[in-house]
């Protein structure tokens, strides 16, 4: 991303000048939309690599406000496929859930904090850690997989309450 940017007003908070904020913007010249995490100024001296903004604002967007960007981080459009993440949490009801990485390496790793007392079993770190990590890495992917189990369990809960009816 480099150029100049446009974002409505309707996606800003209240006050954003300086704050690390989750805002939509488009390239002026592309047109494409992107998702950021960004800090946003009117002084282009707040920021550290500050780019053209231009927020558009009033009852029919036509009024402009020059401002400046420092994006942090873009949301590259990889959005996650619900069917195939609904799809494969069916397929992994119907299998075991042992997952074996054949890695003497991890193994020892993870043998090595359980014998120090920082996990109850190998299994326990193997799976604190992953979560962890897929926390970190994958946001979107656990908060859609939370979302689907959630729903998933309440159609189910749903469905055996009414059977007792």
């Amino acid at each position: 991303m480099a150029g100049k940017y446009v974002t409505s007003e309707n996606d800003l908070p209240a006050d954003p000048t300086g704050e690390e904020i989750r805002l939509q913007v488009s390239d002026e010249r592309t047109k494409e939309i992107f998702d950021v995490k960004a800090r946003i100024d009117q002084d282009p001296e707040n920021l550290t690599d500050p780019e053209e903004l231009t927020v558009v604002k009033g009852p029919h967007e036509n009024i402009e406000e020059e401002w400046y960007i420092e994006v942090i981080e873009t949301d590259n459009g990889d959005r996650i496929d619900v069917e195939l993440l609904e799809s494969t949490m069916e397929q992994v009801d119907d299998q075991t859930t042992v997952i074996n990485t054949r890695s003497k390496e991890v193994k020892t790793l993870l043998q090595y904090l359980t014998e120090r007392g920082e996990f109850e079993s190998v299994s326990e770190a193997s799976r604190t850690i992953m979560l962890e990590y897929l926390s970190d890495a994958y946001p979107d992917l656990v908060s859609e997989y939370i979302d689907l189990k959630v729903e998933s369990e309440r159609t189910e809960l749903a469905s055996e309450l009414h059977e007792g009816e």
